[in-house]
């Protein structure tokens, strides 16, 4: 039951990390929490110590567990990470493509609808579906790709760096031509051209990478 608890509290204070409800350096009492989720200390003790371990809390000693603050080189080591990342999950399911255990019709049935949908919510108004399906469609590739070591520590660096990186994608990005990147991408991957798929899914992210630097130097 105590385990229960633990991550019921640990996926709440995850989601509200997450989604910017609780904002970097925001302290974290435990017996506040308790109280808003209604159980006792002890599973959110534990589910704060699973959240430092995830890198979404830091403990500063004498001071207290606060939401962590990542500082700008923080945000560009991570997203240089999420390129690295994107580049081999994309080359590792063309791999798969190639060898015939992906069948790449389906997989282009999967991943195309998802373009198309993108495309047809290009407006700024539009730009939280937009990412919606943006990041749909890279989990998809991500999940494909058959290397959990690559997936889990996707997943993770996203997890940490998104409440912070919310504003830069997808309302600066150039989302047409991130669609022509999109479909790119499909036709390396399904054609099971592993190095141009790798190259493409590296370079679509980079360019993301370069707008994170600029406005965060900015900032």
């Amino acid at each position: 039951m105590a385990k229960n608890f633990s991550d019921k509290a640990f996926e709440a204070l995850q989601a509200r990390i997450i989604n910017g409800g609780l904002r970097p350096s925001t302290p974290l009492d435990v017996h506040r929490i308790a109280s808003e989720l209604e159980m006792s200390v002890t599973p959110v003790r534990d589910a704060l110590k699973r959240l430092e371990a995830a890198g979404l809390v830091e403990v500063i000693p004498r001071s207290g567990t606060f939401v962590r603050h990542y500082t700008i080189q923080d945000l560009i080591r991570g997203y240089e990470l999420v390129e690295a990342l994107d580049g081999m999950a994309g080359y590792l399911l063309a791999e798969r493509v190639s060898a015939g255990v992906v069948d790449a019709a389906e997989l282009e049935g999967e991943l195309s609808p998802l373009v198309d949908e993108m495309e047809e919510n290009l407006a700024q108004e539009q730009a939280r579906k937009w990412g919606e399906l943006d990041a749909h469609f890279h989990q998809i590739i991500f999940d494909m790709s058959e290397n959990t070591f690559i997936a889990s520590s996707y997943y993770s660096v996203r997890n940490q760096m998104k409440s912070v990186l919310s504003f830069v994608s997808p309302i600066h990005v150039d989302r047409m031509n991130s669609v022509r990147e999109h479909r790119a991408i499909i036709a390396a991957i399904v054609a099971g051209d592993s190095e141009r798929a790798r190259k493409i899914c590296q370079d679509h992210r980079g360019l993301i990478r370069q707008i994170l630097k600029k406005l965060l130097l900015q900032a």
